[in-house]
């Protein structure tokens, strides 16, 4: 065994872990059908966007799954758009600004454990988006955008999603005795997540119509605050995959995963809120976690976006 492998073995039973959805990744059921005639907020995404771990998990399976949908980004990204979104253009100088009644549906899920007799799903791929989440996400913005009714648009979109499909190759290739196949491994699961995640772009994009804003988001590193942080290999791999350079003993990337979602976003007229490198200590779950924000990191990730939305 390499050096290498040595020093990175461990990691793979937290990256597993992160294809998974965590070990205790749960359901959403999708938000119900808000009043009609009101603006919208819609989200898309894996189970970061759905909240997990922004709340304390309880006895009862959905209370829990509630109050993660309550208390992560997505939701508090929709507080500021409340405050900060103009959605009902001013007739007058007087005009209160804001978006008060701002509705929110959140498409996100995390991984589903089996229960109630029904079988699991599994963490949420760009793939699973395109099955799942996308053909909601287009209808709405298709009937809300291009009808006569202006004050019943859909007015931002947000999506959060990759770290799923990239991380299933890198356990297979990269974390046993040889990392001959590492860099091709991962190569491959880019070209495969930009395919899919331009298609989710352009839909949203033609759906939305040009003026409606779409915000996508990297990914922050995780790996040097769970468990396996005092492997001085989790840092720099995390950073590799992400943000793409030369990992000694185990080869170069042009681009990263972040550098990919930032380019795609730009075709697509979508704005970035960069999350790496805003997270730190005391922003995530930790223990056997090597994925999930808790309560602190998601008010950082709904300030990134807010950021990204006003500036």
């Amino acid at each position: 065994m390499s050096r290498w492998s040595r020093m990175v073995a461990p990691l793979a039973v937290a990256l597993l872990a992160v294809v998974g959805g965590g070990a205790a990744a749960s359901a959403s059921s999708p938000d119900t059908n808000p009043p009609p005639g009101l603006p919208m907020y819609l989200a898309l995404g894996d189970s970061i966007a759905n909240g997990q771990q922004s709340a304390p998990l309880v006895k009862d399976y959905w209370t829990t799954v509630a109050g993660w949908r309550a208390n992560g980004y997505v939701a508090q990204f929709r507080t500021d758009l409340v405050r900060d979104l103009n959605c009902l253009p001013a007739r007058s100088d007087n005009a209160r600004q804001g978006c008060r009644q701002l509705q929110l549906v959140n498409l996100a899920r995390s991984g589903v454990p089996p229960m109630d007799g029904q079988p699991g799903k599994p963490g949420v791929t760009t793939q699973i988006v395109i099955d799942e989440q996308l053909p909601t996400a287009t209808a709405t913005l298709q009937a809300r955008n291009h009808d006569a009714n202006p004050r019943n648009d859909v007015e931002v979109v947000t999506i959060d999603v990759g770290g799923n499909d990239i991380f299933g190759p890198i356990t297979s290739a990269c974390l046993g005795e040889s990392t001959a196949g590492c860099q091709a491994a991962v190569l491959g699961a880019f070209q495969a997540f930009a395919a899919n995640y331009a298609t989710i772009l352009h839909e949203l994009r033609e759906a939305a119509g040009p003026d409606t804003v779409i915000i996508t988001m990297t990914y922050y590193n995780p790996l040097p605050y769970c468990y396996i942080g005092a492997n001085p290999a989790a840092g720099p791999f995390g950073d590799w995959v992400l943000e793409g350079g030369t990992l000694p003993g185990v080869g170069t990337l042009p681009t990263g995963l972040n550098d990919i979602i930032g380019a795609i976003s730009q075709q697509n007229g979508a704005r970035v809120a960069d999350t790496f490198g805003k997270l730190g200590a005391g922003d995530f779950v930790g223990g056997a976690d090597c994925l999930h924000p808790n309560l602190s990191g998601h008010t950082k990730i709904a300030a990134v976006l807010d950021q990204a939305f006003t500036s």
